[in-house]
């Protein structure tokens, strides 16, 4: 039997509701069973008090783009342990990161499929990524993908917003990325893009309109095709807020206006019709849009609730469901046997979601993640190691 860690007295929401007060293990680098917890040898074991606290599965971002290995370990400290980058250039980069030892797991798309005169192939030129790594037809969009299953992705990335690929290019990207059995995941930030996402049948369509609430019939089809959603509300209330995309609209009408009310109410429409929520918040380093790793998923549960969707709902959004969606089999539950991605928060985050951010322990892998002092929020006294 490895080393012992028994929290006492703790709520815990095993990622589906909420249990106890009762007693959790952390066994090793795994969930353990509460029989452990009786008469163990005290000389291996450390023991927590959670009275008043709730202990939640390791968090996951499900849309980052991560900018270095010191960024990727700090997430864990706001109870992040698990991130999925939605795009990682050059590949030097996303080699490094892949490598990269610490408390978050990384998981990534490398290069996404894109077009070069897109909006985001000038966004790519800008980064210096040669022209000819864009998709430009159906043949390529073989090679694209092929590309990718070479370096291991975990997900297949495509650029659905228009003006973009032909409708046939992410057609052919979705049949290519099944016959290597990976998933994809389009980034669908108008509405237009939506229903080229949905007629392409992508796994997972990330960011959410604003420019136009989401319809019944996209919706409906979404919900036959089992898609999931992950709408980055705090990026897309970013973008609504921001006066420089303002004043850029004034000047070229093509680009339109953003409405975060749009965004809401799209979240709303598919949460409604039972579309899949996950977790993600578009995090990164870009300057103008910059949202920061770990602190700002917080936020964005904040906003899942906003959007409608109850504490316990938005709860499981970056627990289960989005260990679900992602295929991670061994995180997102409290169950003995799965990976001890824990994090310890004050208070009840099934009542008040933003309980979330009152973080008192993080272990990831069942090893106790740091927190730095301006971490914590004053006050935190109620959750203490015996």
């Amino acid at each position: 039997m490895g080393r012992l860690t028994i929290i006492k007295h703790v709520r815990i929401f095993d990622g589906g509701s909420i249990h106890g007060p009762r007693t959790a293990v952390i066994e090793g680098s795994h969930i353990g069973d509460d029989a452990l917890a009786d008469d163990p040898d005290p000389s291996t074991v450390e023991v927590v008090d959670g009275t008043g606290c709730t202990l939640l599965p390791g968090l996951i971002d499900c849309h980052v783009h991560i900018l270095d290995e010191a960024q990727l370990a700090a997430c864990a400290s706001y109870g992040v342990t698990t991130v999925c980058d939605m795009a990682c250039v050059p590949l030097e980069k996303y080699v490094r990161l892949r490598a990269a030892k610490g408390p978050t797991t990384w998981l990534s798309s490398s290069l996404p499929a894109y077009e070069e005169n897109s909006r985001h192939g000038k966004l790519f030129k800008l980064a210096r990524v040669t022209p000819d790594h864009a998709v430009h037809n159906t043949e390529e969009a073989a090679n694209f993908v092929q590309d990718r299953v070479d370096e291991k992705v975990d997900y297949v990335k495509i650029i659905a917003d228009f003006p973009g690929h032909e409708q046939a290019v992410l057609d052919m990207i979705q049949v290519e990325a099944k016959k290597h059995g990976k998933m994809t995941v389009a980034h669908t930030a108008q509405f237009h893009s939506f229903e080229r996402g949905v007629q392409a049948d992508f796994d997972i369509l990330t960011h959410v309109p604003s420019d136009k609430t989401l319809d019944n019939n996209i919706v409906d089809k979404m919900v036959s095709q089992r898609t999931v959603a992950v709408p980055t509300l705090t990026m897309m209330q970013k973008m609504a807020d921001s006066w420089v995309l303002w004043i850029a609209s004034w000047i070229f009408p093509s680009l339109g206006r953003r409405n975060f009310q749009v965004s809401l109410d799209s979240v709303t429409v598919m949460h409604n019709a039972g579309v899949p929520i996950v977790a993600g918040t578009d995090a990164n380093n870009s300057g103008i849009f910059s949202i920061v790793p770990g602190v700002s998923l917080h936020h964005e549960l904040e906003l899942l609730v906003r959007a409608g969707l109850t504490p316990i709902e938005a709860l499981r959004a970056a627990t289960s469901l989005a260990a679900q969606h992602f295929n991670l089999t061994d995180r997102g539950r409290i169950s003995p046997g799965l990976r001890a991605d824990l994090v310890l928060v004050e208070g009840n985050p099934d009542e008040d979601i933003t309980a979330t951010a009152r973080i008192s322990k993080v272990w990831s892998n069942g090893e106790e993640a740091t927190i730095p002092a301006q971490h914590r929020r004053a006050g935190l006294g109620s959750c203490a190691v015996m």
